[in-house]
Order: structure tokens, then C-alpha cells, then sequence
């Protein structure tokens, strides 16, 4: 019986040439540490350098690495490819099972025969490839009620130069597509078998595919119920389903139904943002502040070597000298005692004679019929007003 595809991830991807300094810091990175947050010492007590690659072909530290990559880059494609970069990594279950001193043993057994079968069942020459074994620990927790006591993982990184020896040329390219991809998964599945087989022995390795297809069951049972949940309604939604209801049935609702559906109806527009309504309409509104300097370079006029512009009124002179009309607001500015009350009045069509008025009744009828128009005429009990005139008492001469 063989054993789930499963058990071993194969992933494999492809870098540019023109990501070189990106493939140099992965190098760099898959040299240095086990994981994102372990720093791997580089050399042992006597101060002399630690082995982390594996050298078959392309190099046995990063630098040398990313050279010989750039050096067997493809050629004559539109983006050539730099590097190609695989992992390979065991079901931790499947790992746990072998013992701790052997597990990097046996994943380097398990990259090296992966990777030249692959290319033997491409029929291909062997491309040169270097890699490193990590051991690390797993981040993610399985589902709750799923137990998972081991949480080391033990995996290599693999880099494939990209190309191969050449029978016509020196070099050729070579491609993956669907169909190697495959072959590269079914290569590493059987691999792993043949090699757990022999260290673990039949009955093991079927008790652990035995666990790993349950595992598989329950992990995807456990995203079937994640799926099916439905939350719990708010308060808010019943309230509206049965307002719904009762609008249906013609029944008059309750009163205390109405208020929390109109309170709620009344929050929600609240908090609505009108601004962002007209977003979802579809008006471009940008978020930021108004910015008439920002607006006159995008125009292409430069500000750059002028520190004096930081003002509205800096960029309203700039204008001015530009040739742009921009009236002075300060003309406009008038003063209240240059205001003539009367006069305005007839402009909007009131009948005030303009002759002097010099009766103080006839003028107040005046404001009192504009106040009854509504107009806002303050009353002023100082206003200077001549009295009005008295008939002359002339003394005459009573014979």
C-alpha cells in the first residue's frame, strides 16, 4: 500500500536573473538561520566554519552559490530565470518517527535521491543544485480537539541552477510545467517510502499513513463545521425580520418594536459617512485636505527651490504674477457706519422719499412698516431725530 501523497510537500519555484540581490538574501537566509527567529552559529569551538550546504555542483556557502546561479542563468528568453528553489518537507508525524539522531541523515537522503530521480524521469542531464537542512519548529496549531505533540519539522531547502549541460550547446534551458510538477511530487512520495520502509519497517510506515489519513479526516471535517457555522443574529436583524412579518401579514406591530427599529435605523444613519457614500456612488474624493500648492505642480509649475511658498496667500501672489485675475478679497471689506440703511432699502424696491424728512412720526411709520416685513432694524433710543417743528408764536400788540 503506498503511502499518502500526503506524507511529503514538494514545493518548488522559480526566481528571475534580474532578482539577483532577492536570491542572494534567501541564500543568505537558508545559510544563517533554522527559521524566521533562530540564528544558526557558523562556526564550531575551534572557530572554524560549519558546514551548512550541501554541495553538488553550485557552490557551498551563498555567495559562491549566487554566482554560479547568474553564471547558469537561462538565455534568449524575455525574463530569463536566475535559479529555481524547492522544498522539501516530511508530515511531522512522519519524522517523529525517525530517530533524532538520523533525521538530518535522512532528509539529505531524501532531497538527493528526489532530486536526481526527478531529473532521470525528465530525461534530462542533472542540473547542479546545492541545498540545506532545517530544523525548526511548527508555528500553527492544529484545530482545537486535534492533538499534535511533536512540533519539530525537519525539511531542506534546495537551489537548482537553471539550466542544464547542453548536447548541442553548453548550456540549455529546461521547463517545468504541470506534468514535471507532478512527476516531482510522485517522485518524493515514493522516495520517502522507500526510504521510512527501510529504516521503520512496513507494519510502522502503514500505522503511520494509517494516522495521517485520520489526521487528513478530522482536519477536513473540522473546516466542514468551520464552513456550516452561521452566526447568531443580531438584535437589530430579528427586530427587522419581524417588523417584515407583521408588514406582511397587515398585523399593526408592537410599539416597542417600532422604537428599537426606528432607534436602530436612526444610529446606523449616524454613522453612516456621507462622504464615502459618494465614494461608493462613484465621485472621486481625494482624503486629503485641500492643497493649492500640491494642485499648481501637478499643473507643472516647480516649487521646489522656493522655501517662501508655504501659504494660500504665497501661492495666490505666485499667481498674481503669473498673469492670473485674482480680485483682493480686502476690497470688499466694508465697514457698517458706510453702510446706508435707507438707500439699501430702496434698492430692493421700497419707495422712501429722497427729500429731508424732518418729522419723526412719518419716519418711524417707515421702519415700523419694514420691521413688520420682517427686516431686523435695531432700535436705537439715541437715534438723532429733529423734533418736530412748532408753529411760530409771533408776539403781537394787543390794542
Amino acid at each position: 500500500m503506498a503511502i499518502s501523497d500526503r506524507s511529503v510537500i514538494s514545493n518548488l519555484k522559480f526566481i528571475y536573473k534580474k532578482e539577483g540581490d532577492h536570491l542572494k538574501g534567501k541564500l543568505k537566509y537558508f545559510q544563517h538561520r533554522d527559521d524566521r527567529d533562530t540564528h544558526i552559529q557558523q562556526r564550531d569551538g575551534n572557530g572554524d566554519p560549519i558546514r551548512r550546504w550541501e554541495d553538488r555542483g553550485l557552490g557551498d556557502n551563498y555567495n559562491s552559490i549566487a554566482q554560479s546561479c547568474s553564471q547558469l542563468a537561462t538565455s534568449g528568453l524575455k525574463n530569463d530565470v536566475g535559479a529555481r528553489t524547492l522544498v522539501l518537507s516530511p508530515q511531522v508525524e512522519f519524522m517523529a518517527a525517525i530517530p533524532p539522531d538520523m533525521r538530518m541523515a535522512v532528509m539529505a537522503e531524501l532531497t538527493d535521491a528526489t532530486v536526481e530521480r526527478w531529473f532521470e524521469e525528465m530525461r534530462l542531464p542533472q542540473a547542479e543544485y546545492a541545498f540545506v537542512v532545517h530544523k525548526g519548529e511548527v508555528k500553527t496549531d492544529r484545530p482545537e480537539g486535534i492533538e499534535q505533540e511533536n512540533k519539530e519539522f525537519v525539511h531542506s531547502h534546495v537551489v537548482l541552477a537553471a539550466t542544464t549541460p547542453g548536447f548541442s550547446q553548453d548550456r540549455e534551458n529546461y521547463k517545468v510545467y504541470k506534468e514535471q510538477l507532478e512527476d516531482l511530487h510522485r517522485v518524493s512520495t515514493e522516495e520517502m517510502e522507500r526510504i521510512w520502509t527501510r529504516e521503520l519497517g512496513v507494519e510502522r510506515v502503514q500505522e503511520l499513513n494509517q494516522d495521517l489519513e485520520q489526521l487528513t479526516a478530522e482536519l477536513k471535517q473540522a473546516d466542514l463545521d468551520k464552513s456550516q457555522i452561521i452566526p447568531d443574529p443580531s438584535q437589530r436583524d430579528i427586530d427587522e425580520a419581524m417588523l417584515d412579518i407583521y408588514e406582511a401579514t397587515g398585523l399593526e406591530p408592537p410599539e416597542e418594536l417600532l422604537e428599537r427599529v426606528y432607534e436602530a435605523r436612526l444610529e446606523q444613519a449616524n454613522d453612516r459617512d456621507p462622504v464615502q457614500d459618494l465614494r461608493d456612488l462613484g465621485f472621486d474624493i481625494p482624503d486629503d485636505e485641500p492643497n493649492p500648492i500640491r494642485d499648481l505642480e501637478e499643473m507643472g509649475f516647480d516649487f521646489s527651490g522656493d522655501a517662501e511658498i508655504h501659504t494660500r496667500e504665497d501661492v495666490v501672489d505666485v499667481a498674481r504674477e503669473l498673469g492670473f485675475e485674482i480680485p483682493d478679497e480686502t476690497a470688499y471689506d466694508f465697514s457698517e457706519d458706510e453702510i446706508d440703511i435707507l438707500q439699501a432699502y430702496r434698492d430692493l424696491g421700497f419707495v422712501i422719499p429722497d427729500d429731508d424728512m424732518t418729522h419723526s412720526d412719518e419716519l418711524e411709520e417707515i421702519i415700523e412698516d419694514l420691521r413688520d416685513l420682517g427686516f431686523e432694524i435695531p432700535r436705537d433710543d439715541g437715534m438723532d431725530i429733529d423734533p418736530e417743528p412748532q408753529p411760530e408764536i409771533f408776539d403781537m400788540d394787543m390794542d
